[in-house]
């Protein structure tokens, strides 16, 4: 009766890691990916700056906040053309720049609308469930730094949500 019951639990838990594996949307066309740094802060975090800027009354603010320790992770990855990063999310705040030597890249919303950023360009990402494809003809080259919850995998791989399908980005 064990031998039995042995089996049919190690049968599910295959199946349930298949099934994981065929529904989440990994990588595809990584040519470098490095961790270049990371590193921990082990209490909250409240940085804020302002620097006056000539000829603005507002001048330039910045901040960064956590509620907990963070993991301060940065990435340097190329994707090769028609490299993806699949569909995933983030647990915590990324600030991403397009390298100038870089071709450029196609980023979908969970509800599949494009933005095209361009070699030199920078944006942030949260939480929300996204999907990056170079649809250049060059490598795609990203500088990432991640601020995570600290010990928490800086990515998880999701579904494609419906939307995707209709686009070929599944």
């Amino acid at each position: 009766m064990k031998r039995k019951m042995k089996f049919i639990f190690g049968a599910v838990s295959a199946a349930c890691a298949v099934a994981g594996i065929a529904i989440a949307t990994p990588s595809l066309g990584v040519l470098y990916n490095m961790i270049l740094a990371t590193g921990t802060v082990n209490q909250d975090v409240h940085a804020h700056s302002h620097v006056a800027l000539p000829g603005s009354e507002e001048g330039f603010m910045a901040q960064v906040e956590t509620q907990g320790a963070a993991n301060f992770i940065v990435q340097d990855v190329i994707f090769a053309p028609g490299g993806t990063t699949g569909w995933h999310k983030h647990p915590g705040v990324l600030l991403l720049s397009l390298t100038a030597d870089s071709g450029s890249i196609n980023w979908y919303d969970a509800n599949c609308v494009k933005h095209v950023y361009n070699a030199g360009d920078s944006w942030t990402e949260g939480t929300t469930l996204h999907d990056v494809v170079n649809t250049s003809s060059s490598n795609a080259h990203f500088v990432v730094t991640y601020i995570v919850a600290k010990g928490v995998n800086k990515r998880t791989d999701e579904p494609a949500p419906d939307c995707a399908a209709a686009l070929g980005l599944t």
